[in-house]
């Protein structure tokens, strides 16, 4: 079995099982480094997804303040990338 038929089963399985929403939830955290870039996603400390909201820890104010002021554009990217609106707000500690 291939990975895409593996990829598309777990699909189902969490579709069929009222849980789709914990994977995608699960993939837009996966996507957290690629859509912030590398130097953002290594300072990050904590990452989670819970109902539509990112949970984000990071430690240095500066990097803070620039993910709190293009929040917007970071939830644009992910949900473009998910193919469907997942993510809803993002919270920075």
């Amino acid at each position: 079995m291939n990975n895409q038929r593996i990829g598309t089963f777990i699909q189902h399985f969490f579709a069929n099982n009222g849980k789709f929403s914990l994977f995608l939830e699960q993939q837009a955290v996966d996507l957290w480094a690629e859509t912030v870039g590398e130097f953002i996603a290594q300072q990050t400390t904590k990452i989670s997804a819970k109902q539509g909201v990112l949970y984000i820890s990071i430690p240095n104010a500066a990097l803070r303040f620039e993910i709190l002021n293009s929040r917007s554009q970071i939830i644009t990217q992910i949900n473009e990338k998910l193919g469907c609106e997942v993510i809803k707000g993002i919270i920075v500690k």
